[in-house]
């Protein structure tokens, strides 16, 4: 075993500008940024991990808080640091931890940890049980256009891409963000299906549009359209909500980018959830995640990770699904973001099966491209 301490955290702050905007129901996106997390061993061995989530707040979090906590601590004590993270957080916010801010951390952890062993993360995580894992096209956002029917060209046209190079697809809906009523939501869905053909996997997100009577007339919908999920129907707190809907819709209710560890324990309790979707990037990093896995085995709900990152949220989930019991498919975000382009001189990519192959490498198995990090670095450091 290593005998090495933690000599230095840092955060690196990134951000891309788009050529075009894109929305969803609750915004419009024009610039992707990320927050990274450095951690270095004292023999020079590097971690790196990701927040989810505006720079601010969680990059003032780990510089002035939680740094000071990791360094001199041994990086192969992954559990112990997480769950002082935690405390030490609890204690400081109160009820508001700033989970983010611990996930860039313990992702990072967990790198490190690898590479020290050298050892890849899903072996460290219990050993993986397959070496690759079917994906599923997120995209489908909002395009700037006012005419309705040009929105939905646009929106179907890249859907039935998407359909052919990985066999399933996640939609958006809520173009209340456009004026209109989730009528215009059901008419996307419909086109997008009698496009793409009943073979295709199609899932919807609504990202919290609806209120929930609204999104059970939705869900009676989407059902008659063979939709393989319907997600965050409604806000992420409306625990009863969720409950609602899950015993009314006769089509699997998914949720759980924006919960907490507690707020699974609560829906996984009450049988709110048919497929959890923590975001390892905002739960609380890998180990959270794991954690949260066990649960909702033990509750019989699929685990199925949201993944909106960059090249390391991508590949810490990646070895996340690969030591789960049973298969479940990966979030492979097709939206412009030049990060997650750019950041590994070899970008994630689907086979001709439509899967993405777990990093073999030691850790979270991806390098990372110091120019490009220099290029949309926004905080004036060096990598």
């Amino acid at each position: 075993m290593p005998d090495v301490d933690i000599s230095s955290v840092d955060t690196v702050a990134l951000e891309a500008p788009l050529d075009e905007p894109f929305g969803y129901a609750q915004e419009w996106v024009d610039t992707r940024s990320a927050l990274l997390v450095r951690i270095e061993a004292d023999d020079g061995t590097v971690g790196w991990g990701e927040c989810w989530g505006p720079i601010a707040g969680s990059r003032e979090t780990i510089d002035d808080l939680l740094a000071p906590i990791l360094v001199g601590e041994d990086p192969l004590d992954i559990e112990r640091l997480h769950d002082r993270l935690y405390d030490v957080s609890r204690a400081a916010y109160q009820s508001i931890v700033p989970l983010p801010a611990i996930s860039g951390l313990d992702i990072a952890l967990w790198d490190l940890r690898g590479k020290l062993l050298d050892e890849s993360v899903s072996r460290l995580l219990g050993g993986r049980r397959r070496d690759a894992l079917p994906a599923y096209g997120t995209g489908h956002y909002f395009k700037p256009v006012e005419d309705l029917d040009e929105q939905y060209t646009a929106i179907v046209a890249e859907a039935e891409g998407n359909a052919d190079a990985l066999g399933a697809i996640k939609l958006k809906i809520g173009l209340s963000l456009l004026g209109h009523g989730h009528e215009a939501d059901i008419e996307l869905v419909r086109r997008v299906r009698d496009a793409v053909g009943p073979d295709v996997d199609v899932m919807v997100d609504a990202n919290y549009a609806y209120d929930r009577p609204t999104a059970a007339a939705v869900g009676h919908e989407l059902a008659t359209l063979d939709v393989r999920w319907f997600e965050e129907p409604v806000a992420p707190e409306n625990y009863a909500g969720y409950s609602a809907l899950q015993r009314e819709l006769d089509i699997p209710v998914a949720g759980g980018e924006c919960q907490t560890p507690a707020e699974f324990a609560h829906l996984l309790s009450e049988g709110a959830l048919d497929v959890a979707q923590p975001d390892l990037c905002n739960v609380g990093g890998l180990t959270a995640a794991r954690r949260i896995a066990e649960r909702a085995r033990a509750d019989g709900t699929a685990l199925v990770p949201h993944v909106w990152g960059t090249p390391i949220a991508i590949a810490a989930a990646l070895h996340l699904l690969a030591v789960l019991p049973r298969e479940r498919p990966l979030e492979f975000d097709r939206s412009d973001n030049p990060l997650r382009e750019s950041l590994a001189p070899i970008p994630f990519a689907p086979d001709a099966d439509g899967r993405v192959a777990v990093p073999e490498g030691p850790g979270l198995g991806i390098d990372l491209d110091a120019d490009a990090i220099e290029r949309y670095r926004v905080d004036g450091g060096q990598a």
